[in-house]
């Protein structure tokens, strides 16, 4: 029975992690644990391109 809910849902929510595409799960444990992070933080890309402000 329960798969036949989770089949029946599959068609209406998300079928996949939308992070990462794992099956069946709306947001994987590894994706949500990504986007808990610890808060904003500054990034530079490397390699810095030219007239990239400070």
């Amino acid at each position: 029975m329960r798969d036949w809910w989770r089949d029946l849902t599959d068609l209406v929510l998300p079928a996949e992690c939308g992070g990462c595409g794992r099956p069946r799960t709306v947001l994987c444990a590894r994706c949500r644990a990504a986007l808990g992070g610890t808060g904003p933080c500054r990034v530079r890309p490397a390699p810095e391109p030219a007239g990239l402000p400070p």
